[in-house]
């Protein structure tokens, strides 16, 4: 086993790399290479990429976690199915391992990826709250424009065997449970995941697994700088005429404000700031089922459109 650090990015098919580009570009994200054959987009932390998307049809293939060393890809190379250390000769670089998940979704291992200068946050002022005063002599004016996309932050599983699902990303890359989620048998049918990067705080998950007959994307989340671009991503997106899904809203598992949408091939992305973050201290959190949809104010889940 080793433990990953965090989630890289995700990896698509579609079968017009302009129009994906264009979505991506209204979603907050922007180029960073592009060739006949497959598009990179970045966010704007230093990230080389966060979403690929390969000429074709459409599809999800996978997504990557970023290894702690290149040591760690070495010991990954060792499970059964997983590929001998390679380096990558893809824009970005660095050097992988991958294998196939229960479900045959294309799981990569990476270190050494090319990083890139940081991007300007636009739109960015400080919050004043209650007693905690920070923005004084100074207005907020907001430009009309795309959110801002940071990182891609967590990835949402449809699986069709949630145990041997669960079982597999814990035992080889090091995931813990922040919330698991019970049927009305009592049985653990969901589990929140983190990374495991001990006293370090980290997101509330990067990879939640949802049981389902078919296997597929539930949908990709990208973190985004505050509340201001969850809104204004929003109504940017609503403009440009794109296929809302649901929000905005604020969960109760991980408690991230919310947002999602489809992209014109029918991939669910989601907007989110504000979630929790734990560390390895943290019990973990035991809920029903349907408390994962549930929300503390905003769009409940009846909103959703699928």
């Amino acid at each position: 086993m080793i433990k990953v650090t965090d989630v890289a990015y995700a990896r698509f098919r579609a079968p017009d790399l302009d129009l994906m580009e264009s979505f991506l570009k209204d979603f907050g994200l922007t180029r960073s290479f592009r060739t006949e054959t497959a598009l990179y987009m970045r966010g704007i932390d230093g990230d080389h990429h966060l979403h690929i998307t390969e000429l074709g049809q459409p599809a999800f293939l996978g997504f990557a976690y970023n290894a702690a060393s290149e040591e760690d890809l070495h010991i990954i190379s060792k499970v059964e199915g997983a590929s001998s250390v390679e380096k990558v000769y893809e824009p970005g670089g660095g050097k992988r391992v991958t294998l196939p998940d229960p479900d045959g979704f294309l799981i990569e291992i990476v270190h050494g990826m090319d990083e890139l200068p940081e991007l300007p946050v636009i739109n960015q002022f400080s919050p004043n709250f209650g007693e905690i005063r920070n923005r004084q002599g100074k207005f907020v004016r907001l430009n009309f424009a795309p959110a801002q996309c940071k990182r891609l932050g967590h990835v949402v599983l449809n699986v069709t065997n949630f145990k041997a699902t669960d079982e597999f990303y814990k035992s080889h890359f090091g995931l813990i449970t922040s919330d698991e989620c019970f049927n009305d048998a009592g049985e653990i049918c969901l589990t929140f995941n983190r990374v495991d990067r001990g006293k370090e705080y980290v997101d509330h998950h990067t990879l939640l697994t949802i049981p389902s007959p078919q296997a597929g994307l539930g949908h990709i989340a990208f973190e985004v700088q505050d509340i201001n671009h969850i809104f204004l991503g929003h109504e940017f997106l609503k403009k440009n005429g794109h296929r809302h899904s649901w929000g905005i809203g604020r969960h109760i598992l991980g408690s991230q404000v919310f947002d999602y949408w489809f992209d014109p091939f029918g991939f669910r992305v989601e907007h989110w700031t504000d979630g929790d973050l734990l560390n390895a201290d943290t019990p973990v959190g035991r809920s029903s089922a349907a408390e994962a949809l549930n929300v503390q104010w905003g769009a409940d889940s009846s909103q959703r459109a699928t």
